[in-house]
């Protein structure tokens, strides 16, 4: 029996809001198949937006920033996209994220570098603070310096590839990381791991399903992300939405880092275009990030493909958005031939949302990223302002 997972906050009367002249839109949202409309309403800007000044001397200089890329006031990166350099740029800040997400479901598919940038946004949503490692370090000469305990969430054995049989306590571990009382037990953040990996690796013996709950003032926000190597995506019949996110007393529910084979009786076991179909819908999804696994498995072409498959899903569920979202380039990254000529979106065969992450990537120092395909704290924040700023956008 199949049981759909109900959030308290993602069902009922949704209260929508604006950030006054940042966002001007009107939106249509249907929940439970009723359709409300609403003009977003108004919140004080500086509450919910970060302004970052732009120091244009570092936009012109490569020997400090990647073409594309200039330094704030803090020195910290800031991807501005190969244009003019900006005297300032705009990212929502924590409160701006949590009003952005509150009552939402944002659903992540894909491999392991989809899971790092799922990882870095529930870790910001926790800990309120973007997590600095040592890509940051180094580029301000302060490579002596130790990295935020975050980093441990994205780059868990500092540059070097975990051993097969570390994988299940880092699943314990970071899984603990994500949890929170918060503020008064406000807003407190709940985290499951529907995880398992053998030593040796093997793909379809390994399991990687995470469930975020984070109670706020402005409602709940639901992460989700399901792991997604070979276009093979399984989920245990004892976690959501198979099950209640909190399980009775009766609960078989495997062991955070047990939930290997003999241990799980899988639910669900299917391709992506079924998870989008039998799965996304249970889960009271409203926006998806998906792709359909490992680069050398899955590049341009079969992405490009699947594409077609969004456009249709979406007309029968209008209440969902899917963005198919990239690969991380390798570390290297050089453009496709000439810098910025690239457009991953245009390179998709249907018309559909997409997560471009080649462009910001574009001829970035190789210490932003911890191996030949993994990117550490830099390019995965400015990633998801990519991805909360599709959701919400914000005018800069």
């Amino acid at each position: 029996m199949r049981v759909k997972w109900s959030y308290l906050g993602a069902v009922g009367t949704l209260s929508l809001f604006s950030f006054t002249w940042l966002v001007r839109q009107e939106t249509t949202l249907t929940l439970d198949t009723a359709k409300s409309k609403a003009i977003l309403t108004a919140d004080p800007v500086d509450l919910l937006v970060a302004v970052h000044s732009i120091d244009k001397n570092s936009c012109t200089n490569n020997t400090i920033m990647p073409k594309g890329w200039c330094l704030d006031a803090d020195r910290v990166p800031r991807y501005v996209d190969g244009g003019k350099p900006p005297s300032f740029i705009r990212h929502y800040n924590h409160k701006g994220y949590e009003k952005c997400l509150a009552g939402k479901t944002l659903v992540f598919i894909g491999d392991s570098r989809v899971r790092y940038q799922f990882m870095h946004l529930a870790s910001y949503l926790v800990s309120k603070r973007f997590m600095r490692c040592q890509d940051l370090h180094s580029l301000n000469n302060k490579s002596g310096l130790l990295p935020d305990p975050e980093c441990y969430l994205i780059d868990h054995e500092n540059h070097q590839r975990m051993s097969g049989k570390d994988w299940n306590s880092w699943y314990q571990k970071s899984t603990a990381m994500l949890e929170s009382c918060g503020d008064d037990n406000t807003q407190q953040q709940e985290s499951l791991c529907d995880c398992y990996r053998p030593n040796p690796f093997q793909p379809q013996q390994t399991f990687e399903n995470r469930f975020i709950k984070q109670a706020t003032p402005n409602g709940e926000v639901n992460l989700v992300y399901l792991q997604n190597f070979e276009n093979l995506i399984r989920i245990d019949a004892d976690f959501p939405p198979f099950s209640s996110y909190f399980p009775s007393s009766s609960s078989k529910r495997c062991t955070v880092g047990e939930c290997g084979p003999g241990n799980r009786n899988n639910e669900f076991q299917g391709n992506l275009t079924a998870t989008l179909e039998e799965v996304l819908p249970l889960l009271n999804t409203t926006h998806a990030f998906v792709n359909l696994g490992w680069s050398h498995l899955f590049g341009l072409t079969a992405q490009s493909e699947f594409s077609c498959v969004i456009p249709e899903f979406e007309r029968h569920h209008p209440d969902m958005k899917v963005n198919l979202i990239s690969h991380v380039p390798n570390q290297g990254y050089k453009g496709k031939s000439t810098p910025y000529n690239f457009s991953y979106a245009k390179e998709m065969k249907c018309a559909s949302g997409v997560i471009d992450r080649y462009g910001a990537a574009e001829n970035v120092p190789t210490n932003w990223y911890w191996d030949n395909q993994h990117v550490l704290g830099i390019l995965n924040e400015e990633y998801n302002h990519q991805l909360v700023e599709k959701i919400c956008p914000l005018q800069n």
